[in-house]
């Protein structure tokens, strides 16, 4: 399965990311990624390809002042809602791990008639959301390795008990890279929950 990679211009800043599967798949998932890592990381590990053969299509995008794009100015939920509609999604699945997941929950709180769901892996600055949770009405798959020494398992309960209907899924034995140690059982859990 080819994985391209593509540019978008948005407000003057060219964004890079990677395309993966058939664009005319109604199920679009949006990867974004950690602070130390890029769109590149998903293509790696094998995650891109192996959603990509189920069916999706998935979209990794170097979020702005990452990897190749550009810097940006603005909040990354706003961008991340005007990087949807160049793209013309209207509706898809979001996957926010480590520092990224702060990107996806404000998205969810402020723009969640967009999200078809949404996919917390490894959340950092969780804590900061503890009121508005509640008011997250968007499908939810939380993933945690167990021993993530960066955002504390204890995040994974707080999301688990407060964002109504959410599921979480513990990786034992791994860390804050859970979906990253482990692509295969991770990409299996997320086609069990975008398939459910």
């Amino acid at each position: 399965m080819d994985i391209k990679e593509e540019y978008k211009t948005i407000r003057g800043a060219r964004i890079h990311y990677l395309t993966g599967g058939d664009a005319k798949s109604r199920d679009k998932v949006i990867l974004l990624h950690g602070k130390r890592y890029t769109s590149q990381d998903w293509r790696q590990v094998g995650i891109m390809e192996k959603l990509s053969m189920k069916g999706f299509h998935v979209i990794a995008l170097d979020l702005p002042g990452y990897g190749k794009s550009d810097p940006l100015e603005g909040e990354m939920e706003d961008f991340l809602l005007e990087f949807s509609d160049e793209l013309k999604i209207e509706e898809f699945h979001l996957v926010g791990p480590s520092f990224s997941g702060e990107i996806a929950l404000k998205f969810a709180l402020k723009y969640g008639h967009r999200l078809k769901s949404l996919i917390l892996v490894g959340s950092i600055n969780v804590e900061r959301y503890a009121n508005r949770l509640k008011d997250i009405n968007v499908r939810t798959l939380i993933i945690w390795g167990e021993k993530d020494d960066i955002a504390p398992y204890e995040f994974a309960r707080l999301l688990k008990n407060n964002i109504r209907g959410s599921i979480l899924y513990t990786f034992h034995e791994l860390g804050h890279a859970c979906y990253l140690e482990c692509p295969e059982r991770f990409v299996d859990i997320l086609t069990e929950f975008l398939s459910g």
